[in-house]
């Protein structure tokens, strides 16, 4: 569905956007882009979306060399940016019915489409309203419906659960996996760990504007030893210089994170061993790993953020 080769692009303020990246995906996959702030994740989807124009044979979508986009092309692309842009005056429903016929596609065609969208994601109580009248969080269910009524063969997402609650993610994560099987290859930027791994086939790191690691979830937990972590906050602003046998250590200015396979057991030995190195503890959190902790471990940064994605039990 796209292939990038070496695809980079830099603002011309001279900021590197994304630098030398190469990745391809096919029908069916499901590519999060994970990565703080600043890592290139917005810059990669709107380069794929062709929303800013690629270098000369660094990107190919369906198959063939695009710098921009052409109608034909952007036909068979879905796109939900972060932000959203309605026609305030128009209902929700016509909004919808005007990006099916913006498509291409005649009205009525897209009609049992739109209601089973709608309701899946709780705005069909609302359809008929102004879309001046709808809060942010149904602002942004409805650049999902727009985005998914065509029923794109290339969908790109740009943190795709901002504004919703967890009824509405829960919702999301089923429309996208049930597009995915029909043959829709799907591009999200998220940093939420647990979408990360519920939705996704391949996981793709970005860092500063470069790849730093890709692969399935089981892929990028190998490259960690241990599946308990525990994340210790220190009250002095330096670097810890600590190892122990039994524990993966990655320090940080004010913060130990260690990796163990005893899980808990091995908790009083590890905040021993920090006691009697001198220093003080502010915070303990134990848990089980996810992927913030592999971007850490291969990093030393700190991917997260507080747009945490959480299902229903």
């Amino acid at each position: 569905m796209f292939q990038a080769r070496g695809l980079s692009y830099t603002y011309p303020s001279s900021r590197i956007g994304i630098h030398n990246v190469t990745l391809e995906a096919g029908p069916g996959e499901r590519i999060v882009v994970m990565g703080p702030n600043g890592s290139g994740k917005s810059t990669f989807l709107e380069l794929v979306a062709t929303a800013i124009p690629s270098q000369p044979e660094t990107l190919s979508l369906f198959g063939e060399s695009k710098r921009t986009a052409t109608r034909a092309l952007r036909k068979r692309i879905g796109v939900v940016q972060d932000q959203p842009v309605h026609i305030e005056t128009l209902t929700g429903l016509e909004n919808a019915r005007l990006f099916s016929e913006l498509y291409g596609i005649s009205p009525g065609e897209t009609d049992n489409t739109l209601v089973d969208l709608f309701a899946a994601l709780g705005l069909e109580e609302v359809q008929n309203i102004p879309v001046s009248e709808y809060s942010y969080g149904m602002k942004r269910k409805l650049l999902l419906v727009e985005a998914l009524v065509h029923k794109p063969e290339l969908l790109i997402v740009d943190e795709p659960t901002l504004g919703l609650d967890p009824p509405s993610q829960a919702a999301l994560l089923t429309i996208l996996e049930n597009y995915s099987r029909n043959g829709t290859c799907i591009l999200i930027a998220t940093n939420d760990m647990i979408l990360a791994q519920h939705l996704a086939t391949r996981i793709v790191f970005l860092c500063e504007g470069e790849m730093i690691a890709q692969g399935s979830t089981d892929d990028l937990f190998a490259k960690i030893s241990g599946n308990t972590r525990i994340d210790i906050k220190l009250k002095e602003k330096i670097v810890a210089d600590l190892t122990l046998d039994e524990f993966a250590i990655t320090a940080m200015p004010g913060r130990i994170l260690a990796e163990s396979n005893s899980g808990m057991n091995s908790l009083p030995r590890l905040i021993e061993a920090v006691l009697n190195s001198g220093f003080n503890i502010a915070q303990i959190d134990v848990r089980e790993t996810d992927l913030g902790d592999v971007f850490t471990y291969l990093t030393g940064l700190d991917i997260r953020d507080n747009n945490e994605w959480k299902m229903d039990s």
